[in-house]
């Protein structure tokens, strides 16, 4: 069997195999299956009365998300968080599905949440890299939309940008 494909019977793997494959398919952005994967292994925990480890429920929220079940991701991401908030994946996730919902704001809250309890978490600071990170205003005690921050702001990024050296024109003299 290929090993990106499902067998029909989930039940030919045990759980450390079926997490495994959970993550790998959520790393290969494979959400529909990261999310049948992890479902299973969170349902055989619960049938065993154990606890499903956070970063895991972190995982399948996230799967959630990505396969239109974004406010039951959400709400499963944060339950996550709330166990555990040391824990960087659960940052991550959570701020992934905040951009899935369309709030940025939120995202790169959480990352800079996130950031504080790891400061050097490769993932989060991949994502706050992609997501980009905004100067803080020139004049802190006024509001950024203030129109002496915005000018002053425009002005200081044009000062901020190497000046373009002029290169003679090709093929004239």
């Amino acid at each position: 069997m290929p090993k990106d494909s499902l067998p029909a019977d989930l039940h030919e793997f045990d759980d450390p195999e079926l997490l495994k494959r959970g993550r790998e398919a959520l790393k290969l952005e494979r959400y529909p299956q990261a999310r049948e994967l992890l479902a299973e292994y969170c349902d055989r925990q619960i049938k065993k009365n154990l606890s499903v480890p956070s970063g895991t429920l972190a995982s399948y929220a996230l799967a959630l998300g990505h396969t239109r079940a974004l406010k039951e991701g959400l709400d499963l991401c944060l339950k996550s968080l709330s166990s555990d908030k040391r824990n960087p994946h659960i940052y991550w996730a959570l701020a992934q599905l905040y951009m899935l919902s369309g709030s940025r704001k939120k995202a790169i809250e959480t990352i800079g949440v996130g950031l504080r309890v790891t400061p050097d978490h490769p993932a989060l600071l991949r994502l706050r890299q992609q997501l980009g990170v905004r100067r803080r205003p020139p004049i802190g005690f006024l509001s950024r939309d203030s129109v002496v921050n915005v000018k002053l702001g425009k002005a200081l990024a044009k000062l901020r940008k190497p000046a373009k050296e002029e290169s003679p024109r090709r093929g004239r003299v």
